[in-house]
């Protein structure tokens, strides 16, 4: 049996998600620089938050996907690499917005006042640190593979929920005022939706495939169908939208 820790075992393991985070981070950073027209650590940052909430919610998505068909079995076993990603992009969000912007994020807004987007996702990071840190056979064999499981499965949805409060309560307002008038006249693209949202749409609908399947497969694999139907029109829509209002 092959060592698991080996450069070739490892590169095995985390190639195809390092692929798949690389291409998201592109498309993401080329969207927000087209639709602005710069790019700075400003941006980068969310870039950084914008691909962790894809992974995490792919991380959920793949379990489902596997039970349901068939074609997925060669992909769920990458969850665990996802989510390593996703919790380190997670981290560098989260370190950036507190120490390196302060002209956006003074950290004086977190302190003595109740900041529930700052609240939910300091806690969705403390339950992702948590989760890193047993994400190994090690903690596995001293918790209980059992126990080990349900703290694994049910930790990562507890996070996700926990993410999607700080983003959508941080972000609703801005996105309903975007779907009644557009985006700032600053934006070289004001009818171009935020990438915020997009990735918004998408946690939606990961939340919406995972409640459904919970019911039994005949419901989940509806709700697969109606998503990869529902989600592409809702962007197309979107889009639409931002052309209609500066037409």
């Amino acid at each position: 049996m092959e060592n698991q820790n080996t450069p070739a075992s490892i590169s095995r393991q985390y190639g195809p998600p390092l692929w798949v985070t690389g291409i998201l981070f592109i498309s993401l950073s080329l969207y927000l620089f087209f639709r602005r027209g710069y790019f700075d650590l400003y941006i980068s940052n969310k870039i950084y938050a914008g691909v962790a909430a894809i992974l995490f919610g792919m991380v959920l998505l793949l379990g489902p996907l596997g039970r349901l068909f068939s074609f997925a079995d060669n992909y769920v076993h990458y969850r665990k690499e996802l989510g390593i990603i996703a919790f380190i992009l997670a981290v560098i969000h989260g370190v950036v917005s507190l120490f390196f912007l302060p002209a956006r994020f003074p950290l004086s807004s977190y302190i003595g006042a109740l900041n529930w987007p700052f609240i939910f996702g300091l806690v969705a990071t403390v339950f992702l640190i948590a989760i890193f840190f047993i994400s190994n056979e090690k903690a596995m064999l001293m918790i209980g593979g059992k126990t080990w499981w349900r703290i694994q499965n049910w930790g990562i949805r507890i996070a996700f929920i926990l993410v999607m409060l700080h983003v959508f309560i941080m972000k609703w307002g801005s996105w309903i005022k975007w779907y009644r008038a557009g985006g700032s006249a600053e934006l070289v693209h004001p009818e171009w939706p935020g990438a915020g949202l997009l990735v918004g749409w998408f946690m939606a609908f990961v939340l919406f495939i995972r409640l459904i399947e919970s019911f039994g497969k005949t419901p989940g694999r509806l709700a697969w169908y109606f998503s990869a139907f529902a989600l592409p029109l809702v962007y197309i829509l979107t889009f639409i939208r931002g052309g209609l209002i500066f037409s």
